[in-house]
């Protein structure tokens, strides 16, 4: 795999990170779930589950996560200059176990290749998923964990150029099945933080 292959593939990698691994899905309250998951979404089970702060209406900082997106590529030595963010991610969970994100978000990347090559990577994420949430047994209450799934409406899009030559492709979603990923948290007031397992990245959230 040469340098330019592996800087097309790292940043939807480092995208899914972000996004993919956390269930996206409809604010709305659209998707699949119906809030029958094997958690209780009322805070009872475990003790201190701050159920009431993270219920509501949320927007991501994608700014924040394209800062941390640009410094994850530069520390592993890769040639990407600048990663912006535009558009919107907004979070809707309700105390019952139901919890869906709304997609409509570009994560826009440039790169010095050398020998007078600049590439810009733009990825689009839209569209809408639905979950059932609840707290993790286990945990203390800052562990979030979902099932029932539907992704069905999300996309990922990739649009690369390279000195004024784009192509664009579809990228494929991750299986739902596969997307039970736990999401540690941590709110207060009318901010909140998300990080899926083993990422790096964390999702700062504002409420509405």
């Amino acid at each position: 795999m040469n340098k330019l292959t592996v800087s097309l593939v790292l940043p939807a990698a480092l995208l899914l990170a972000l996004t993919g691994c956390t269930p996206p899905g409809a604010g709305d309250g659209s998707g699949s779930g119906d809030g029958s998951g094997s958690g209780s979404g009322d805070g009872s089970a475990g003790g201190g589950q701050p159920t009431a702060c993270v219920s509501g209406d949320w927007s991501a900082d994608l700014q924040d996560l394209a800062d941390q997106m640009l410094a994850n590529l530069q520390s592993g030595g890769g040639p990407f200059t600048t990663v912006t963010a535009s558009g919107n991610q907004d979070l809707a969970i309700d105390q019952e176990g139901f919890l869906g994100f709304d997609n409509n978000m570009v994560f826009a990347m440039t790169a010095d290749m050398g020998e007078g090559l600049i590439m810009t990577v733009t990825q689009t994420h839209s569209g809408a998923v639905g979950a059932d949430w609840a707290w993790d047994g286990d945990a203390d209450g800052s562990v979030m964990v979902f099932d029932n799934f539907d992704n069905a409406d999300y996309t990922i899009n990739n649009v690369v150029d390279i000195n004024g030559t784009a192509s664009d492709a579809n990228f494929p979603v991750p299986d739902a099945s596969a997307a039970n990923v736990p999401l540690a948290v941590t709110c207060s007031g009318d901010v909140m933080t998300t990080k899926p397992d083993a990422s790096p990245f964390t999702t700062t959230w504002h409420r509405q």
